[in-house]
C-alpha cells in the first residue's frame, strides 16, 4: 500500500471490514417508532403519529441512496420537536457500532462493535481507490443494512 493511499491512516485493518457485512436493527423501524413516540400520561394517547412513520423515514432519505434513517435520542427529538430518525451516511457509526448487546456504565448502552473505529475505516476505504464500499441493503422491516466491500486493485 502507498503512502499516498488514504487508507493507510485508517483505525482498523481492510479485514475489518472486507466482504459483506449485516448490521442488526440499526435503521429506524416499527419497534424503534413504537419506544419513541412520547405518550401523554394522563390520556395515555401517543402524542405523535405511528401510522406511516417508516415510510416518511425513508422518503426523508429517498434522494441520496447513501443515506439511511436511524433513530433519533429521544431525548434530542423532545427538545427539537423533530422526527423520531435523522439522516445519516450508510457507514455511520450509528449504523455500524451494530445492536444493543446489554448496559455498561450509568445504564449506556453497550453496542455490539466499536462504531467509530469501524465509521472511520469505511470512510477511509470510500476515500481510497483501492476499494469499493456499497450499501447493498436497508432493510427498514428488519432494521438491517448489508455493506460490501470489495478491493478494485491488486496491492
Amino acid at each position: 500500500m502507498s503512502d499516498s493511499d488514504s487508507f493507510a491512516d485508517a483505525p482498523l485493518g481492510d479485514e475489518a471490514i472486507q466482504g459483506t457485512q449485516t448490521f442488526e436493527e440499526v435503521l429506524f423501524s416499527e419497534a424503534h417508532a413504537e419506544r419513541t413516540v412520547p405518550v401523554n400520561v394522563l390520556s395515555g394517547e401517543r402524542t405523535r403519529q405511528i401510522a406511516g412513520s417508516i415510510e416518511r423515514a425513508k422518503a426523508f432519505v429517498d434522494d441520496d441512496p447513501r443515506r439511511v434513517a436511524v433513530p433519533q435520542h429521544t431525548e434530542a427529538m423532545i427538545e427539537t420537536q423533530s422526527a423520531p430518525y435523522v439522516s445519516t451516511v450508510f457507514y455511520d457509526s450509528k449504523v455500524v457500532r451494530g445492536k444493543i448487546t446489554g448496559k455498561g456504565d450509568y445504564g449506556r448502552p453497550e453496542f455490539a462493535n466499536d462504531g467509530h473505529a469501524l465509521e472511520w475505516t469505511y470512510r477511509a476505504a470510500v476515500q481510497s481507490d483501492a476499494y469499493e464500499v456499497e450499501l447493498v441493503d436497508a432493510d427498514y422491516d428488519t432494521g438491517n443494512v448489508t455493506i460490501r466491500v470489495t478491493t478494485t486493485t491488486t496491492r
